[in-house]
């Protein structure tokens, strides 16, 4: 039996291995990417270089949340949870904002 969530791959699939198909995550990806509007107009900018993306092991069926640099092309970070997922965005943001 194939359980698929339709909703964690309606962004689409962008690339298949023969363990796993990896999906668009556009949500967390733009979320990510926009500068927080809690820092004001001053001259920081928090947006992260990185892409979100939802991973289904073919194997178990089982979705994981990964957020990948776009400069080194590695996972940054892996998650099964949508809000831990935002939790680590906010914490990177404040990071960089208060570098």
């Amino acid at each position: 039996m194939d359980n698929r969530n339709k909703y964690l791959e309606s962004d689409g699939l962008l690339a298949e291995s023969e363990t796993h198909e990896w999906f668009g995550d556009k949500t967390s990806t733009d979320y990510a990417r926009k500068k927080s509007i809690m820092w004001g107009s001053g001259e920081h900018n928090d947006s992260l270089n990185v892409t979100c993306m939802i991973v289904r092991c073919k194997e178990t069926g089982d979705y994981d949340r990964v957020m990948m640099d776009n400069e080194t092309n590695e996972i940054v970070y892996d998650t099964k949870s949508l809000e831990t997922l935002g939790s680590r965005i906010d914490m990177m943001k404040a990071s960089v904002r208060f570098k």
